[in-house]
Order: structure tokens, then C-alpha cells, then sequence
């Protein structure tokens, strides 16, 4: 199957649909049938928002089912986000930092540009501006697209996602989808406002992709399949044949038991952005596949949440192959390599915030990763509107000597309707091969509108 043929018309179908239809909640006559344009705050927001990527097929479906999304609409929606930051780095050691410059002969890379000669820098940054359209088809079919503006500096259009969904779980619990996303594997959902966590950037994986799925009564079971060889993806590549042959399984069950809420998942994937070559070089050209395990669970009780998350790959890692988030740093940080995979899709790097994370390693000691994160959230109301004070940690680790862990505590504020205003400070350390990669500070604050 030809993902890419997918990929473009359900974008291009979403994207004229959306101009051809005329201003907001008109109806417009076509060949018959009337199709609405309508807009939908909450439900933008619920697909674009940074605290969670995955599950988002089964979002689309709920929506449906209870009504939110009608049948032959479109919805038009976006998110647009600004944020000032202030960074200070310490205690880098002077080795480690001409190495992390973007020599490709080391063991570290720094997507956020983060100073290696232990000073400070200040920034403000629009990351990235969203338009997405949301195309419902009769009672079963549903588009989706995403257009983002990367950078408003130079204006980089990319797209994050485009995909489509059939099903209609009030008929029946099964399910398909196929183009462009995020695979449904692990949980990987934070509160963070902006920064991912380590456990997001070493291990979600993203790209083209078609899968089938189960939903009843809380329970959602769903497999996915994702071209070999890298093509089109990230953080997944398998060992050397242009074949559909990556693949995830993922299940998770979500319940409530008077005022608390639950649920736990776990999920596996055969490949992904670890290599298992012993001779690999920093980014590995001779990939052979490593898989993972995810296991994650989370309770909600009267606006206090709490979440975590543990993975670990089925084998021993030598390095990182070229759709690894490692690998994406150091591409664009324009360092030549030897290409591995066979077009590695590199939109999500900058689509994920992976771009702002301060300091990333390698892992190539031969042993096992694991990655874990915890956080707690807690809504409550403030002048009538929700505020959001949060902690979180996350860590991956290969041994003593090799890892990376990150803290955030931050909060954010519903100002009006649509529009939140957060402050956070993040902390990240670690080491590679032995030698501390420096002290990260960044103080952030964060501006997010959605239409």
C-alpha cells in the first residue's frame, strides 16, 4: 500500500474541502447534499494540544458517537503558541562540549542550541501555528489534516498529520485508519506546557502508517503497521527490507469507580530509533531492530491527576538509527552521516517540541534502555476559569553512565475561553559515556490560543 498516495488525498481532500465550503458555520450545496463548516474550540483542542499525541483515532471515533462531530461537516480549527525562555547552562565538560557542538563524532547534540560554554541565552520563539480541518463523510468516514507552520522565522510549512478513519463504533466496535501520525503505542501524555518528556522523545513513535482496531466498553485494542527500512518515520526502522514490516500492538482499558477515574495500557513495537549493531557508528547505517515494552496507568480524582509510564527495549542497544530523535538532532543540525533509512520523515522533531529539548545522548553500551516518567496535575477553578500547577520527571537510562533525566514544575491558566498562559522551569542532566553533559535551566513562559 502506497502510504504517502494515502497521505496526500486525505490532505488535499480535508484542505479544498475546507476552502471551497465558504465562511464558518455555512451550509453549501454540492451535488445534492448539503455540507456544514463549522468550528469547534474544545474539540481543537483536544487534538492539538501538547499533553497528548496518542489515542487520537479513537478521540475522532468518540466524537462521532456522541454527536460532537456530525456527518458530512467540516471543522476548521487551529492552535496557534508563543513562548519566551530563559536558559542557563553549567557544568559542561570541555570534551563533551566541542563534541556536542555538531562534530557527529560524539556522544551528545543539543537541538535547542543550548550554550556548551556554560552561559545563558534568552529567546522568544512562535514554534509552530496550526491549521486543521476535519472532514466527516457520511456516518463512517472521517479525514483528518494538520498544516503547522514550523517556524515563523522561515516559514516552513509541514505536515504533522494527515490521515483517515473508518468506523462508527454506535454500529459497530471495529475500526480501521491509515496515513499519517502518531502510532498508537504507549501513553506518552504529560502536562507539561511545552518541553516533551525523555520518555516521548526516546520512544513514540510517528510516521505512515495503517492499522485496525477494537473498542468496547472501555477497552481498546489496536495494531498497527509501518513501512520498513525508516521510510517516513521516526523513532522506528527496521533492519534492511523496504517491506510494511514494523509493527505495534497496544491495548489499554479505561474505567470509573464513583468519583475516580482510571485506566493502564500496555503495548509493544518491534523497532525503534535503538539500534542493535555492535558495530554501529553514532547514527547507525546498518540497523538491526530493536523493540520495546510499554506499560503506563494513571488515576483522576476530583481535578487530581496522576500518571506513569515505563518502558524498556526487548534487547541490547549498540546506538541509535537514523529515525531516532538522536539521529533527527543531529541531521538537523546539518552534521553529514551515512543515511541508514530510507527517507526518515523529520516533521515531527520540530512538530513535538523535540527541537527544544537542551541536550539529547547517545546509548551504545550494549545493555538494555529503560525510560520511565511520573507526574501530577491538579485543575482547579481560579476567578471562575480552570488553573493547572503541575510536576513531572522523566528519565532514560542505559547505566550509571549513560542517561539523561529531566524535572518540570510549571502551571497554566485558562485566561479566557480559549486562550492559556503558563510559566514553567525545567531542569535536565545526564550523563554520557561516563562524562556529565551539564547542568540545563530553562525558565519558560508560554502562550497558547486554539480556534
Amino acid at each position: 500500500m502506497k502510504l504517502k498516495m494515502i497521505v496526500a488525498a486525505v490532505a488535499a481532500t480535508a484542505s479544498a474541502s475546507a476552502f471551497a465550503a465558504g465562511s464558518m458555520n455555512d451550509q453549501v450545496q454540492g451535488g445534492g447534499n448539503i455540507v456544514s463548516v463549522r468550528t469547534d474550540t474544545d474539540y481543537s483542542q483536544q487534538m492539538l494540544s501538547n499533553q497528548s499525541f496518542t489515542g487520537s483515532v479513537l478521540n475522532i471515533l468518540n466524537a462521532r458517537k456522541s454527536g460532537d462531530l456530525a456527518s458530512n461537516a467540516i471543522y476548521i480549527g487551529g492552535k496557534g503558541e508563543l513562548y519566551a525562555q530563559y536558559q542557563n547552562t553549567s557544568s559542561v565538560a570541555n570534551g563533551l562540549s566541542e563534541q556536542a557542538a555538531g562534530t557527529g563524532t560524539g556522544t551528545s547534540v543539543r537541538p535547542s542550541g543550548a550554550n556548551t560554554n556554560n552561559n545563558s541565552s534568552t529567546e522568544v520563539n512562535l514554534p509552530y501555528a496550526d491549521l486543521a480541518f476535519t472532514s466527516t463523510i457520511g456516518d463512517w468516514v472521517t479525514g483528518f489534516a494538520d498544516l503547522q507552520v514550523s517556524n515563523a522565522a522561515d516559514s516552513s510549512v509541514k505536515l504533522p498529520a494527515a490521515y483517515f478513519v473508518v468506523g462508527n463504533l454506535s454500529q459497530s466496535p471495529f475500526y480501521g485508519f491509515g496515513g499519517k501520525k502518531v502510532v498508537e503505542f504507549g501513553k506518552f501524555s504529560s502536562p507539561n506546557n511545552f518541553m516533551p518528556t525523555l520518555t516521548r522523545a526516546y520512544f513514540m513513535a510517528y510516521g505512515g502508517q495503517v492499522g485496525t482496531g477494537f473498542a468496547m466498553n472501555g477497552l481498546d485494542v489496536v495494531a498497527t503497521f509501518m513501512n520498513g527500512k525508516g521510510m517516513a518515520m521516526m523513532n522506528s526502522q527496521a533492519s534492511n527490507a523496504q517491506q510494511l514490516n514494523d509493527f505495534a500492538v497496544n491495548a489499554s482499558y479505561t474505567g470509573k469507580a464513583g468519583n475516580l477515574g482510571y485506566y493502564a495500557g500496555a503495548g509493544y513495537i518491534n523497532a525503534t530509533g535503538f539500534s542493535g549493531n555492535k558495530n554501529s557508528t553514532v547514527i547507525s547505517n546498518d540497523n538491526k531492530m530493536v523493540g520495546a515494552l510499554d506499560f503506563n496507568a494513571g488515576v483522576t480524582v476530583q481535578g487530581l491527576a496522576v500518571n506513569g509510564e515505563f518502558l524498556v527495549t526487548t534487547s541490547g542497544v549498540h546506538g541509535m538509527n537514523e529515525t531516532s530523535v538522536y539521529g533527527n538532532a543531529v541531521k538537523n543540525g546539518n552534521v553529514a552521516y551515512t543515511s541508514g533509512a530510507s527517507h526518515p520523515d523529520s516533521a515531527g522533531f520540530t512538530a513535538f517540541g523535540f527541537n527544544a529539548l537542551p541536550v539529547l545522548v547517545d546509548f551504545n553500551a550494549g545493555s538494555t534502555v529503560k525510560a520511565w516518567s511520573l507526574d501530577s496535575s491538579y485543575t482547579m477553578p481560579v476567578a471562575g476559569k480552570d488553573m493547572v500547577p503541575y510536576v513531572s520527571y522523566s528519565q532514560v537510562a542505559q547505566n550509571s553512565d549513560n542517561n539523561l533525566y529531566q524535572f518540570e514544575v510549571g502551571t497554566r491558566y485558562n485566561v479566557i475561553d480559549s486562550v492559556w498562559l503558563g510559566g514553567s522551569y525545567n531542569f535536565m542532566s545526564g550523563k554520557s559515556q561516563g562524562t556529565k553533559v551539564g547542568n540545563f535551566n530553562t525558565l519558560m513562559v508560554d502562550a497558547t490560543v486554539y480556534f
